[in-house]
């Protein structure tokens, strides 16, 4: 498994590599600076090379792209929801996505009270 950016990941099974795009979400892009590599950071962390993942909730992106929930072997939340829960990524509203939206808006929601990632302040901002 590689991890490309916050929301993509090349995964290998049985040797026949594809990509797979995190459903359900809007990751930072490179214009919100240091976010991005945050949440490349946190997604490696999260999948380290050679890990087992199952691919839920899946279907195909307008280019093709595989997209799917992923959930680490022995876990049950979703490292999509992972992300949206610590800040390091938002809800896509606009996606016609299979997953259920209800708990990631609240997961947003949470990070945006709490202010987390995306959501903690510019500095010299309030």
């Amino acid at each position: 498994m590689k991890v490309l950016d916050g929301n993509t990941i090349v995964v290998t099974p049985y040797g026949d590599p594809f990509t797979v795009r995190l459903a359900c979400l809007r990751p930072p892009q490179l214009r919100q600076g240091s976010s991005d590599l945050a949440a490349k950071a946190a997604l490696e962390g999260l999948l380290q090379p050679g890990a087992w993942v199952t691919l839920s909730t899946r279907s195909k992106a307008t280019e093709g792209i595989e997209l799917a929930e992923i959930i680490p072997v022995g876990s049950t939340v979703p490292i999509n929801l992972s992300l949206v829960q610590v800040g390091l990524a938002a809800l896509d509203h606009q996606a016609a996505s299979p997953c259920n939206q209800q708990i990631y808006r609240e997961a947003e929601l949470r990070a945006q009270a709490m202010q987390l990632g995306l959501w903690r302040p510019s500095p010299g901002t309030r």
